[in-house]
């Protein structure tokens, strides 16, 4: 390790070591920040009880008794003495298990208060991994508190912690003082928090800015916790233009990261990707490791068409951090696109290693593998990632499955495997013919141009109306449907394919917006709903059914359930350009209707 890497080791081990006494709540697994999705229930049985040392009369109401307390070590040793510990504290509902998969398990079966998590599990999942998919499945509420264990202080170990955000870090050996200490300081904070973060969990985003507001106006100690929490609701209410507002104003009362990873964000999702480069490498130059910010100045480079700048800093951040797996993907996509072969390799071969162990992993990183060896004219190696991936999901569901088969029909083609090609074909098209959702658009894209390779038109012409139906006013996909099927020679099939798809939806969309116009609202809600059920990844569907609701809510009585119900239209819609601009006004609309509800 050099000089300056030693230091940057040195300082976040101190960095750990205050901030697991001192833990903000907000937290997420790509540290875009944020109050942690979870379950939208908090134990009161957690949140209201007593936690104090033991001493004073009134340290002596500390316990543990009634709390639902997981251990997860791969050593019997390590379970029996965090038991005693915490018996010794009044625990009475503990729960030990040896590795990752129990933990999983046993957080699915019954969501736990605290969690004492060791690092180092042996094989499988570790625990920054089981950490990760807890919090993706929400089996993590907010009331829980989770703590990692570990005797490792390794750089890649310590920014897999920074990035992830268990609410304390412990380093072996400590004491059930120490122990009692942590869970008493996270307890508080998580009290002080819990309205907010209860409104959060609902969804309920204008009422926690009210919240926030209401606490930093009090003079309350936390304001800048309070300040944070305020913008991550605003980011994950889509109020980009609010919420740039209010990291302008953070960052005026002080230089904070976090509020220089807000502003940055806000800019990017306001398609302002110039200034978000400025802002996001500022604050690079203030904090050096600070990963999150590499990941979104990449985002913005690649925006502006500067892969070669983008390459180059997500190569920064994954020499900072190695196990994201997302960050991994992202490398190697944009080093593959920029023809440097080796560097792609070496991400996706991470990714690989990784992948078998975390909810990020997916046989498509083994297409992605695969893709990288054909262009560098490998093709036996090309064929033999193809074993891997089945060893690796020999238990796969019929959703593995399918992206399965689409890997396998897409490489063995490339391969001039004719016969196994068409094998995995007719297995992809059966499956997808029972969950189509399972595929994304790019597996969706791969598995028609397998089908247009082995002469099945008809499926391939299915393939690309579904994907079109999502997208019909992105121009850069829909362009590269017509290429794909100009490589085969049926441009023009092709082109009538696409136009048709797309004047059936233009159509059906300009009719429920005439209806709107002539005032027949409900008819108009009512068929962009269903159009909005079948087209959940549609954003023009997704906006005008939600501009319906909240346009038939003005007409008649504002109520709640309308409100969320267009509020969900609008957080699921990942709206670009044009669109994003009018999808911060139907957000800042819809949020002052739930003011007047409150």
């Amino acid at each position: 390790m050099g000089a300056a890497q030693g230091r940057l080791f040195g300082a976040l081990l101190q960095f750990l070591k205050r901030r697991s006494c001192t833990q903000t709540v907000v937290s997420s697994a790509d540290q875009a920040g944020g109050v942690r999705n979870a379950s939208c229930m908090i134990s009161d049985r957690f949140l209201n009880g007593s936690i104090h040392l033991s001493g004073s009369p009134r340290d002596r109401l500390w316990t543990l008794q009634g709390l639902r307390i997981l251990i997860v070590d791969d050593f019997a040793q390590m379970r029996t003495m965090l038991r005693e510990m915490l018996v010794s504290s009044g625990a009475d509902d503990i729960e030990s298990v040896k590795n990752g998969e129990e933990a999983l398990e046993a957080m699915s079966r019954r969501k736990p208060d605290i969690v004492l998590c060791d690092y180092n599990l042996g094989d499988g999942k570790d625990g920054q991994q089981v950490l990760e998919e807890a919090r993706e499945h929400d089996w993590l509420p907010y009331s829980c508190i989770f703590i990692l264990i570990t005797a490792e202080n390794t750089l890649e170990m310590v920014m897999g912690v920074v990035e992830h955000e268990p609410d304390a870090y412990l380093t072996k050996p400590f004491t059930r003082v120490v122990l009692q200490q942590r869970l008493r300081r996270l307890q508080e904070k998580k009290r002080r928090f819990a309205e907010i973060a209860h409104a959060v969990e609902h969804g309920e985003f204008m009422r926690a800015c009210l919240l926030c507001d209401k606490a930093i106006a009090s003079g309350d100690r936390y304001r800048f916790d309070l300040m944070r929490i305020k913008g991550d609701a605003l980011l994950r209410a889509g109020d980009f233009a609010a919420a740039e507002k209010h990291y302008q104003h953070v960052l005026a009362l002080r230089e904070l990261p976090w509020a220089q990873l807000g502003l940055g964000r806000s800019l990017c999702q306001l398609g302002r990707w110039t200034d978000a480069v400025q802002v996001l490498e500022q604050a690079i130059k203030a904090k050096e490791n600070f990963v999150a910010a590499h990941d979104w100045l990449a985002r913005a480079q690649q925006a502006l068409g500067k892969l070669g700048e983008a390459e180059q800093t997500l190569q920064r951040a994954v020499k900072l951090s190695p196990k994201n797996l997302r960050r991994q993907k992202a490398l190697g996509d944009t080093a593959l696109q920029n023809g440097h072969l080796e560097v792609a390799e070496q991400a996706f071969s991470q990714v690989l290693r990784e992948g078998r162990n975390s909810i990020f992993g997916s046989p498509s990183d083994y297409g992605a593998m695969s893709r990288i060896y054909l262009a560098g004219d490998q093709a036996d190696k090309a064929e033999r990632v193809l074993g891997r991936m089945h060893r690796s999901y020999q238990r796969a569901d019929p959703a593995l499955q399918l992206k399965m088969a689409v890997v396998d029909g897409h490489v063995h083609a490339a391969l001039g495997h004719e016969e196994e090609s068409k094998a995995a074909m007719h297995t992809a098209l059966k499956l997808f013919e029972h969950s189509p959702e399972s595929l994304d658009r790019e597996e969706a894209m791969s598995l028609a141009e397998t089908c247009l390779v082995n002469g099945d038109n008809e499926a391939a012409a299915g393939l690309i109306q579904h994907v079109v139906r999502a997208n019909h006013e992105d121009d850069a996909m829909l362009a590269r449907a017509q290429d794909m099927f100009a490589r085969v020679g049926l441009a023009e099939e092709g082109q009538k394919i696409i136009a048709a798809e797309r004047k059936r939806l233009i159509q059906l969309n300009n009719e429920a917006v005439q209806l709107a116009k002539d005032g027949e609202l409900k008819a108009s809600v009512g068929m962009l709903l269903k159009a909005a059920h079948a087209m959940p990844d549609n954003v023009a569907i997704n906006l005008n059914a939600a501009q319906s609701l909240l346009m038939l809510m003005q007409q008649e009585q504002c109520n709640w359930r309308m409100l969320r119900q267009a509020q969900d239209l609008l957080r699921r819609t990942q709206a670009t350009g044009a669109g994003k601009r009018r999808h911060g006004k139907l957000m800042a609309l819809a949020q002052s209707m739930e003011k007047t509800l409150q």
